[in-house]
């Protein structure tokens, strides 16, 4: 019997549709005010400077000892050591770049600062696939705009949604995450930059839900080894009836 449910829970995830959220995806934080600024010390000699949060991208400059920069943000967490998944979005020149997480010392506590870059995907080689362009951190190359949605709404009696969002270089797989008022978590994967949000798979619960996509990049069909390539980004709201309503309409 336990063969036969881990066997159905792999075909699940194999299924691009919708499914459960099994762990949370990183979000953008909000701006943070100037008087918010967090700051950092170089704690080495020419320190390398890079364009995104991985060692894979290219080194653009370095930095001397002692000197102070602006942090805007991390990749990675830090848990009991240094382990090169952790790095810090720095201003540098006129734009933004990323320094190695131990080669600064912050003015706040790394965990404490807010995620705005992930490490590279990465094949079973170990390698960053070929489709990544790495002159520039990958996030950046994904537009802001457009987020649509199709005109109606679930109180007018649709089922489906439509919802697009913009492509992100190299991705393959997106995730549209559809979250309730009190947070319970629904995603409709797509292969492409349109995705249907399907009434009858969200929660029993009514009110203004959320939706928010984020890309990904795998090779594998198994939903649990899609690798996420930038943070959720938030691109609109749906007002759904409650369970009970829907009920009475049908």
């Amino acid at each position: 019997m336990f063969r036969y449910i881990m066997l159905l829970s792999v075909l699940l995830s194999m299924m691009v549709g919708v499914a459960t959220v099994a762990q949370e995806e990183e979000e953008e934080p909000p701006p943070r005010p100037v008087a918010g600024n967090i700051y950092g010390l170089v704690t080495v000699d020419l320190a390398d400077i890079r364009t995104g949060p991985d060692f894979a991208y290219p080194t653009i400059g370095q930095l001397p000892l002692n000197a102070s920069v602006v942090v805007y943000g991390r990749s990675g967490d830090f848990f009991n050591r240094w382990d090169g998944r952790q790095w810090l979005e720095i201003d540098y020149g006129n734009s933004h770049a990323w320094i190695y997480a131990r080669l600064l010392r912050t003015s706040i506590a790394f965990n404490s600062i807010p995620p705005t870059g992930r490490l590279l995907p990465r094949n079973a080689d170990g390698r960053v696939p070929d489709v990544f362009d790495l002159s520039t951190d990958l996030c950046a190359q994904w537009p802001t705009s457009p987020f649509t949605q199709s005109a109606g709404d679930f109180y007018g009696g649709q089922e489906e949604i439509e919802v697009t969002y913009p492509g992100m270089p190299g991705a393959n797989v997106y995730s549209v995450i559809v979250i309730s008022p009190e947070g319970v978590r629904r995603a409709f994967d797509s292969e492409t930059t349109i995705a249907t949000i399907r009434l009858a798979s969200l929660p029993a619960e009514g009110g203004t839900y959320t939706w928010r996509v984020a890309p990904y990049w795998t090779d594998s069909p198994y939903r649990y080894r899609w690798q996420q390539v930038c943070l959720l980004r938030t691109g609109g709201t749906i007002e759904v009836p409650p369970y009970e309503e829907r009920i009475r309409e049908e």
